[in-house]
């Protein structure tokens, strides 16, 4: 009889659990490849630049400038976003982008 009820109440609590599981954890959405998110770049001034995602994926905005007046090339990187917020950044003196790019975050 003993057993019966701990059996009994371990599948009351196995169901229970299993139940919140479901509910607390919904359906979650696969990220996507930056690739295949449908990412859009835009330049702004020749100086900085900015991008979004159409789909669900972590992106961020990479920008290659050039420093003057000895010229050599570092990167500058924005902030880690998730779809359409925008991940943003900016070279540190005018004119000075040369590519920007989204990469995967």
């Amino acid at each position: 009889m003993r057993s019966a009820k701990r059996l009994a109440a371990s599948a009351v609590i196995a169901t229970a659990t299993a139940a919140t599981a479901l509910v607390g954890g919904g359906v979650a959405q696969a990220d996507v490849p930056v690739g295949q998110a449908n990412c859009h770049l835009y330049p702004i001034f020749n100086t900085g630049g900015m991008a979004n995602c159409e789909l669900p994926t972590w992106h961020q905005v990479k920008l290659t400038c050039v420093a003057w007046p000895v010229p050599f090339v570092y990167w500058k990187y924005g902030p880690v976003q998730y779809g359409q917020n925008q991940s943003w950044a900016s070279c540190d003196s005018l004119n000075a982008l040369t590519r920007i790019e989204v990469i995967q975050a």
